[in-house]
């Protein structure tokens, strides 16, 4: 609700040359409990309201330098929700039809008759009051209803909770609004922030003071809110003066965002330059604020976990399980981005085939288990050396691997093939069956290209595979090169 017309935040404008008259409606109204700011004529108002709006104005009609008609459609035009009572000594009708077509909402006439202004006064203000009431209802609804649409077509928790705080300083006409997340060691952090240029930022400060932790455990549960009007007359202790000293705040509200019935973190707005006292339409605001956060906190949440369970099925789809290096469907899309990519920059793209010599053989006498070790133990060894960023291998297929060698020409490739080979001979693994040698050897095939939009990746293919098999009839243990 709106504050009560009775107490001193209700400001009353009086606006006539007459000092006598002045004065007498000043202490008319002080008397009735409302805060008066008096103005000689019509530009001494205009200035006044333009720093500080009063709720209602006390205009005479007759007045030098801007008569009151013309100041009061400049009012009118300056806030058309502004309230003024016309107080004129004209008592014609063309005077009160011409007050009310420039923005007057009532009139009346000198000499005044007291008991009538006090009465017509309390039920322009109470109309203003409920204008205003229902002007901020509007507000706060339109506020809610951006923030709930903000998390139905957007998952960045980021950017709903920095829309909050700028929306709730603007509608709060507050100095500062924060979001504070606990971490897990009662720790905090502020995560976001809006805050008028006047004051320090405090965006990503780090509280190590466990006080929000503490007094979460109690005070903030429940969608309690904790309100303090003014620090240094609330009875805090010292540790939470100096706390608020440091946020530079006067005053403050604490809302809890609590997520089954764990305090996730706090909204927080501050008033910097003055204690305030809050209204409870204040409160109910950020208390009806928190459902669409929370809400939008377990969207996010809920996104991340499906995120991260999305990168693990691409990982799946993407890695050998044998091997748990890239397998084919890996190989493929990888040589197809880089085909298109070096074709654009017109520079070398190079394919190494492997294949391990006679490892049917090897099977048959080992048994399929140690094969299997045997093909993880070739995955490390080519896995190590294609290291250089862009660069992959992966498993092809059965005991076949293969090497994408980006922005490498024919002498670069044949460099990578000869350490290949220096590593599987150093490694000395037994191959018994192995028509060539005692130990375990590798056939490379190598080819390498430029890629042209006249030819395409399935060729380089074909060449590095018909190198291998060159490799394979001159030998094996070796590689050959497509030329």
């Amino acid at each position: 609700m709106a504050p009560s017309i009775h107490t001193n935040h209700t400001l009353v404008l009086v606006v006539d040359d007459d000092l006598v008259i002045q004065m007498q409606l000043r202490l008319a109204m002080e008397k009735e409990g409302y805060e008066v700011m008096v103005a000689a004529d019509g530009k001494a108002a205009l200035d006044i309201c333009l720093n500080s709006p009063p709720d209602i104005v006390l205009l005479d009609a007759m007045m030098p330098v801007m008569d009151g008609f013309i100041c009061c459609a400049q009012l009118h035009a300056l806030d058309p929700n502004i309230s003024i009572l016309m107080i004129t000594g004209l008592d014609d009708q063309g005077s009160v039809d011409k007050a009310f077509e420039v923005g007057a909402v009532d009139y009346i006439t000198k000499p005044i008759d007291w008991a009538v202004l006090k009465q017509r006064v309390r039920r322009l203000l109470q109309m203003h009051w409920l204008i205003k009431e229902f002007q901020y209802k509007v507000k706060q609804e339109q506020l809610v209803a951006k923030i709930t649409q903000k998390i139905r077509t957007s998952l960045n928790l980021e950017l709903i909770l920095s829309t909050t705080v700028i929306e709730v300083r603007k509608l709060l006409k507050t100095d500062r609004v924060i979001v504070y997340r606990f971490q897990p060691d009662g720790s905090g952090c502020v995560i976001v922030e809006s805050v008028d240029p006047e004051w320090s930022s405090m965006l990503g400060r780090v509280f190590k003071d466990t006080y929000f932790l503490d007094k979460s455990s109690h005070k903030y549960r429940h969608s309690n809110v904790y309100v303090i009007e003014d620090v240094n007359d609330a009875g805090l202790s010292p540790c939470h003066i100096d706390l608020l000293n440091g946020l530079q705040a006067k005053a403050n509200l604490v809302v809890p965002i609590e997520q089954e019935n764990n305090i996730w973190g706090l909204l927080v707005v501050y008033e910097c330059s003055k204690p305030r006292k809050w209204a409870k339409s204040d409160i109910d605001l950020l208390t009806q604020l928190t459902y669409p956060l929370i809400m939008a906190i377990q969207q996010a949440e809920l996104y991340q976990q499906l995120e991260v369970a999305n990168q693990k099925l691409q990982q799946l789809a993407n890695i050998d399980s044998l091997t748990q290096i890239p397998n084919r469907r890996s190989f493929d899309q990888v040589l197809e981005r880089e085909w298109k990519r070096l074709e654009r920059e017109q520079v070398p793209l190079s394919l190494i085939l492997c294949d391990i010599d006679f490892f049917k053989n090897y099977n048959d006498t080992y048994g399929h288990q140690l094969g299997d070790e045997c093909l993880k133990e070739v995955a490390k060894i080519i896995y190590q050396v294609a290291q250089r960023p862009g660069d992959i291998a992966a498993r092809y297929g059965g005991e076949e691997f293969a090497l994408v060698l980006p922005n490498t020409d024919t002498t670069g490739a044949i460099c990578i093939a000869e350490i290949i080979l220096a590593y599987i001979r150093t490694r000395n693994l037994i191959h018994e069956s192995s028509q060539i040698s005692s130990y375990l050897t590798l056939s490379l095939g190598i080819a390498t290209i430029i890629p042209q939009s006249s030819s395409s990746p399935k060729w380089l293919i074909a060449k590095a595979d018909e190198a291998l098999y060159r490799a394979k009839l001159t030998g094996r243990d070796r590689y050959a090169i497509y030329e």
